[in-house]
């Protein structure tokens, strides 16, 4: 009778094992399906679950660590708002399970520098005028890729922000960025110029989540069209 029962003991040990045992594959199982339920490029998790690294976005402070880029009347310089931004960025994608590389404007880094996405954060002048602008390399390697990075920057931007394409003051200088010219010919990059200084200084300097998730909207809607879900 006592083997009896140690036998029966074994028994039920083993079946509340295996219980727990696909107890936790289900619960595994349910975390992967609800981040699919995301849509089009979510990260993978099955790969983050094994220890793969997910897709990796590069996003450039403006200035940061070169000098201050513009500055005020009032001494508001345009560092330290590209700063604030860019962090609130790199913080935002990686909640959404990004690798992220915060870089400074003259990074070692950027030379032959790779990845999914890359987008560099600037503000404009001070003067008093509002709107945003977004830009890629004129002469760029994957001009698909990066067109469709620059729309998906602008329509988030300006869904999020409610600011308005300043379309017609884009220059030189953003077309012919001097990072597009150090990254990896085949990573898809854009500028952005999130606003002006002057005209919409409240949005920049007391609202930089709001200018982030516009930024980071923009970079997921990509990050979606490159990286598809895959139909059954």
């Amino acid at each position: 009778m006592a083997g009896e029962r140690r036998g029966c003991g074994a028994l039920v040990s083993r079946v509340l094992a295996l219980a727990l045992l696909l107890g936790g594959l289900y619960g595994a199982w349910s975390v992967v399906q609800r981040a699919s339920a995301r849509g089009p490029g979510a990260p993978d998790l099955w790969g983050a679950l094994l220890g793969k690294p997910g897709p990796r976005i590069g996003i450039v402070a403006g200035h940061w660590g070169s000098d201050v880029g513009a500055v005020c009347s009032d001494g508001l310089q345009e560092v330290d708002v590209n700063l604030r931004i860019a962090r609130a960025v790199q913080a935002r994608l990686g909640g959404a399970g990004y690798q992220v590389d915060l870089l400074q404007e003259f990074d070692p880094r950027l030379k032959g520098y790779q990845a999914s996405a890359f987008v560099s954060i600037h503000a404009d002048s001070c003067v008093d005028l509002s709107g945003f602008k977004v830009a890629r390399l004129s002469a760029s390697d994957v001009p698909a890729e990066a067109d469709r990075l620059v729309q998906c920057l602008q329509r988030e931007y300006a869904r999020t922000t409610g600011l308005l394409l300043h379309f017609n003051t884009i220059t030189y200088d953003m077309t012919d960025y001097h990072a597009f010219r150090e990254i990896h010919p085949l990573t898809p990059g854009a500028i952005i110029e999130v606003g002006f200084l002057g005209g919409d200084r409240d949005l920049l300097t007391r609202h930089p989540a709001l200018v982030a998730e516009g930024i980071a909207e923009g970079v997921l809607c990509y990050m979606a069209s490159r990286y598809p879900t895959p139909t059954p």
